[in-house]
């Protein structure tokens, strides 16, 4: 489920729709209140992280690679901000919260994968 919902704000955020306040004619006051995510003890496990780092923009591999990059951005700073939270509830040491980031910044952007064409659709 956060991983779902993670992709949705991921590809919102791409989309420039950034929630309700994306509908109003001001901006500057969001319509709700902001909220923050707070991570649990599992979330914040070194291999549920990266797991879920890999997994969340594979749902948007047919994009063209200008959506990917800023799919990317955003997946980063919500990245850093997990780690931030994480580390600073004692789920995970900052050492391993910047290693961790290290290797968020050097995983490649999915690639689009085209179905093996059946027997029937060769030559």
């Amino acid at each position: 489920m956060l991983i779902r919902s993670l992709g949705l704000a991921l590809a919102l955020a791409a989309l420039g729709l950034t929630g309700p306040a994306a509908h109003s004619q001001d901006r500057r006051t969001p319509l709700a209140p902001v909220q923050t995510f707070e991570p649990d003890p599992l979330t914040c496990k070194r291999d549920n992280l990266l797991a879920a780092y890999r997994r969340q923009l594979n749902q948007f591999a047919s994009q063209p690679p200008k959506v990917l990059v800023r799919l990317r951005e955003v997946q980063l700073e919500m990245g850093e901000a997990t780690l931030k939270r994480c580390a600073a509830l004692g789920y995970l040491s900052r050492p391993d919260a910047e290693q961790i980031w290290r290797e968020f910044q050097l995983m490649p952007l999915p690639t689009a994968t085209a179905p093996a064409p059946s027997p029937a659709q060769r030559p």
